[in-house]
């Protein structure tokens, strides 16, 4: 029997984890009225690619962290792409925002019968979701001064995974929470 590194069980329950999430977002939107279509069109969306992308980023790193000169290339672009798409997952979230925090809007129900939901729900789920950004910019940062190091240091891929993987789990309990929030029904 062949030994199996710890990575490849990760990755195979990340993927599995990303694809079934990304196929509950449809079925959540064809359910239930939706106040603001375009805009939870675009956040949902784009909390899907993002955390899709997000996955294929972190899967890089496996052959980065492994010294491959090709995977450092494909992780920089790879890190990139999260990078472009969790700022602009942000921005149609901030628009959906408006919508939320408006007058008679889930925010004001929330806050009357379940106000822990709403702290947890949304404002938990806003804080950390919005680590996502710093968190792969700083990667992205030491990615690029590792780079142009002489010697590239071995704790600076380490650091590197541990930013990569926070990056993940902000966005996939952002994701989680925000499908919870989007289905919420305020009868």
């Amino acid at each position: 029997m062949k030994n199996s590194t710890p990575f490849r069980d990760l990755a195979a329950a990340q993927g599995l984890i990303a694809v079934v999430l990304f196929l509950l977002m449809p079925l959540a939107a064809a359910f239930g009225p939706g106040s603001h279509p375009a805009a939870g069109l675009l956040h949902g969306l784009g909390a899907s690619f993002t955390l899709l992308m997000a996955t294929y980023t972190l899967h890089a790193y496996v052959g980065y962290a492994r010294g491959n000169a090709k995977a450092e290339t494909a992780l920089r672009l790879r890190l990139l792409l999260t990078n472009v798409l969790t700022l602009c997952t942000i921005v149609a979230g901030n628009w959906l925002y408006v919508y939320y925090q408006a007058p008679d809007g889930a925010s004001e129900w929330l806050q009357l019968h379940v106000p822990a939901g709403h702290w947890v729900l949304m404002e938990y789920k806003e804080f950390v979701s919005l680590l996502a950004f710093p968190f792969g910019v700083t990667a992205s940062v030491l990615l690029q001064r590792q780079v142009r190091s002489k010697r590239p240091a071995v704790e600076f891929r380490y650091v590197i995974g541990l930013l990569l993987t926070l990056v993940w789990l902000s966005l996939l309990i952002g994701f989680v929470f925000g499908l919870v929030l989007a289905r919420w029904r305020t009868v």
